[in-house]
């Protein structure tokens, strides 16, 4: 099972990718942080496999906190999660060292985005361009 910590300050959003993710058996969400301060105090309490990283969040930003975590934890990649389909906000995480980035409204590339993470690979959603 694949250990995922959310980073995401909406519950609702929270909730939705939680259900999603409990719908594909081997991925699982363990633990929220609705706070990049908060994730900081998760890692390392947790083996977790990903951190999926909402672009938005209260107090530091998740391109911010992506920055932290590749300085902290260099193994451990980071997934951007976002509403915003500027390709700056993209190219500043990918920046920042996150290994992709997906816009919240694409269930499945969510989950093709995680997998493909997962495996090494670097996941932009494909409403993006990769200019």
């Amino acid at each position: 099972m694949t250990s995922i910590l959310l980073v995401e300050d909406h519950a609702t959003f929270a909730s939705v990718l939680i259900r999603l993710l409990m719908m594909t058996k081997d991925l699982e969400i363990t633990s929220v942080a609705t706070t990049a301060e908060g994730a900081l105090q998760e890692l390392p309490m947790h083996k977790f496999d990903l951190v999926l990283v909402d672009v938005s969040l209260p107090q530091m930003n998740g391109i911010s906190l992506v920055g932290l975590i590749r300085d902290q934890y260099p193994h451990l990649p980071c997934l951007m999660l976002s509403g915003h389909s500027l390709a700056h906000y993209m190219h500043r995480a990918l920046d920042a060292g996150a290994r992709g980035y997906i816009l919240k409204d694409n269930a499945q590339g969510i989950v093709e985005g995680i997998r493909r993470v997962l495996r090494g690979e670097i996941y932009v959603s494909k409403e993006l361009n990769h200019d």
